[in-house]
């Protein structure tokens, strides 16, 4: 959106517009702080970013980092927000390494110190994201966290039942680690039994089930299903968005085949609607790979943060990180729409009915 610039009052005589010359010059002078000249530098205002870009879970922090960066480039391309330029500031939380719940609270610390810095979107694994919570609510930075199921689990929960109950799927087993999609199932008395991945026995204790519904991160997830085929069971395997990510088929080998998911981030490339978003992301640079599940959440969550953050500037003439709270709260984030996918014989995943 575009600065107004000063403007010279209409005038209707030679004196008028001398006058009005005079008063402009003048005008300018006392109002230096509203009224910028053209190419003046707009003040800048900070989003960050934290992902892992190292480790197992690179290539989530590749996904996203193009779909934000994508999202905060169209902003400054349009004049910037509230007559502010937006920047980026990502840091790596190494998800998978040993200490990343400290990593992840590090960075979250680091972004806490910058006073530019009024959102942050991140940080795109359950482990981390909760880990850093209570450092950004500590700094009064509000977070944004895509690719968490938290806020969808009842309703894939509810998906991968109806699933179940319409595929005649009767007894039906939750291979779960204790997220929130485990936690959604469990409230339903039509699955058991239940069984942790860590657990002593817990692949006899399902072996008799016709449908196995796992809700375990992506590694995990490979591990049990390898486990499953591995000791003769035929069933179907279910699961949430975990089974999306590329470790999953790559653990599970053959064992990934024909595994079905149910999702709220679909692959961009899937819906035709969003061929604009994934020809603009790929032209983010010559060796960008196409967008994964991950990337047009991100971008949406983006744009939810600039949404933000103009309504923070029209409200309060300048961002805060209370105002963008105040303003994200007020914001409606709509249903969840869920999207079914199975796991094709080279391992990546396709649309399914």
């Amino acid at each position: 959106m575009q600065d107004a610039g000063c403007r010279t009052p209409v005038a209707g005589s030679r004196f008028l517009r001398l006058f009005s010359r005079l008063l402009l010059a003048a005008f300018c002078l006392l109002l230096l702080v509203s009224c910028r000249f053209p190419g003046a530098v707009r003040p800048t205002v900070k989003i960050g970013l934290v992902a892992p870009f190292e480790g197992r879970y690179r290539y989530v922090g590749y996904d996203v980092i193009y779909a934000v960066r994508l999202a905060v480039r169209e902003a400054n391309a349009a004049g910037g927000v509230g007559g502010y330029s937006v920047e980026l500031v990502a840091y790596d939380d190494g998800a998978d390494a040993a200490h990343a719940e400290a990593m992840a609270v590090e960075q979250a610390r680091k972004l806490a110190v910058d006073p530019e810095v009024v959102a942050a979107v991140g940080h795109f694994r359950p482990e981390t994201t909760a880990a850093a919570a209570d450092a950004y609510a500590e700094a009064s930075i509000p977070l944004i966290s895509p690719g968490v199921i938290d806020p969808y689990a009842s309703a894939v929960a509810g998906e991968l039942l109806g699933y179940l109950e319409e595929a005649g799927l009767g007894r039906a087993a939750l291979v779960t680690d204790g997220g929130p999609l485990g936690r959604a199932l469990q409230r339903d008395a039509r699955i058991g039994p239940v069984a942790s991945p860590q657990g002593a026995g817990w692949l006899d204790r399902v072996l008799a089930s016709e449908a196995i519904v796992c809700d375990a991160g992506p590694v995990t997830a490979g591990e049990v299903a390898k486990a499953l085929r591995g000791a003769g069971w035929g069933g179907v395997f279910l699961g949430g968005p975990e089974l999306a990510a590329a470790d999953f088929a790559a653990v599970a080998g053959d064992a990934a085949e024909g595994a079905r998911f149910v999702t709220p981030w679909p692959f961009p490339q899937d819906l035709l609607e969003e061929a604009d978003f994934v020809a603009a992301y790929r032209g983010m640079g010559p060796h960008v790979q196409p967008p994964g599940p991950l990337a047009l959440p991100a971008y949406a969550a983006t744009w939810r943060v600039l949404e933000a953050l103009e309504r923070d500037i029209a409200a309060h003439g300048a961002p805060t990180r209370e105002g963008m709270a105040a303003a994200l709260a007020e914001m409606e984030t709509g249903d969840a729409v869920l999207y079914w996918y199975r796991v094709g014989q080279s391992g990546v995943p396709e649309r399914a009915p």
